[in-house]
C-alpha cells in the first residue's frame, strides 16, 4: 500500500507518493527514464551510478571495485520485479543507490545529472 508521505526537508510540505517524487527534479528524470528505450535506460543509469560514485556519495571504506560492488548488491537481494526499473539490473541499481541517498544528497544528484552534457544530450530540452 502507498502511503502519501511529507518531505520534511521542503518547507512548502510536498507530498509525494513514490520515493523519487519528492524532488521535483528527480522525479522529471525518473519519468523521462521510464519511457525510454532500454539502451536509454541503461545509459542514464550508467551516468547516474557515475555521478554518485563521482561526487563521492558513497563511502569510501572500500579497497577495491570488488568490494564496492558487493557492497552495492548486498542489500538488493530482494526478489520483486513489479516496478518498472527491476527489470534491467543497471537501471535497478541506480535507481536504488539514489533511494539510498539522503534527501539533500540526491537533489544534488539530480541537478548533477540534469546539467550533465550527456545528459542533454540524451535528452535535448
Amino acid at each position: 500500500m502507498n502511503q502519501l508521505r511529507e518531505n520534511t526537508s521542503d518547507s512548502i510540505g510536498i507530498y509525494a507518493r513514490r520515493w523519487y517524487d519528492e524532488d521535483p527534479e528527480l522525479s522529471q528524470i525518473v519519468a523521462k527514464l521510464q519511457y525510454s528505450s532500454d539502451e536509454i535506460k541503461s545509459k542514464v543509469a550508467m551516468l547516474i551510478i557515475k555521478i554518485i560514485i563521482d561526487k563521492r556519495i558513497l563511502s569510501l571504506d572500500y579497497e577495491n571495485i570488488d568490494d564496492l560492488l558487493d557492497a552495492l548488491y548486498a542489500g538488493y537481494a530482494d526478489t520483486r520485479r513489479s516496478r518498472w526499473y527491476d527489470i534491467n539490473s543497471t537501471v535497478r541499481t541506480a535507481m536504488q543507490m539514489l533511494h539510498d541517498l539522503p534527501y539533500d544528497a540526491r537533489s544534488s544528484v539530480a541537478l548533477d545529472i540534469k546539467n550533465s552534457h550527456k545528459y542533454v544530450c540524451i535528452f535535448p530540452i
